[in-house]
């Protein structure tokens, strides 16, 4: 029998709670099989990032020719005191290696909207610093970003599903006191 044939196996045999259709919790092993909630559950937030992540940066990149990775870094500068941050810090809030974040402000200075200076508090760190011309083209794809994310994502939800999904992220530990996008 395969996996899948047990888990799907095991889902048909889990006891429901009263009224509700679902399963009731399980005492077992946190290493036991995905029934089929779990999986969709799982599943659907892997998919729906993925695509969401896809659409973003296609449209991105066809109308500002800035992919979503350096969106992301004008973002996090755009939102920062003075639009500098220490390098180490947007790869932390990225969570992107140091050399991937490296690689995605030499870019972006070579087109520049980002400069690199010297940290005044640490001369062994640099500082990523938002240009004006950063400015300006983290406005206009900004437009693009949050046009697309409504599109393909908000707009499809209730505000009672918005609402429920932000509560979800919540418990299992996102912080959404940061102001993104």
């Amino acid at each position: 029998m395969s996996l899948q044939n047990r888990a799907d196996s095991a889902e048909l045999r889990a006891p429901k709670v009263a009224g509700t259709g679902q399963e009731a919790p399980k005492e077992a092993s946190p290493s036991r099989p995905l029934n089929r909630t779990e999986r969709a559950a799982w599943l659907g937030l892997l998919a729906t990032h993925l695509r969401l992540l896809r659409t973003l940066d296609t449209e991105l990149v066809a109308a500002e020719r800035l992919p979503m990775s350096s969106f992301e870094v004008l973002l996090t500068l755009a939102e920062a005191p003075g639009g500098h941050l220490r390098m180490k810090d947007i790869a932390a809030s990225l969570l992107i290696s140091r050399s991937g974040l490296t690689r995605i402000v030499d870019d972006l200075e070579r087109q520049g909207l980002v400069e690199r200076r010297k940290c005044s508090s640490d001369a062994r760190g640099f500082d990523a610093v938002l240009t004006d011309a950063g400015t300006r083209a983290y406005r206009r794809a900004r437009k693009v970003h949050l046009t697309n994310l409504r599109s393909e994502f908000l707009d499809k939800l209730t505000p009672e599903q918005l609402t429920a999904l932000s509560d979800i992220w919540r418990t299992v530990g996102f912080d959404d006191s940061a102001n993104a996008c």
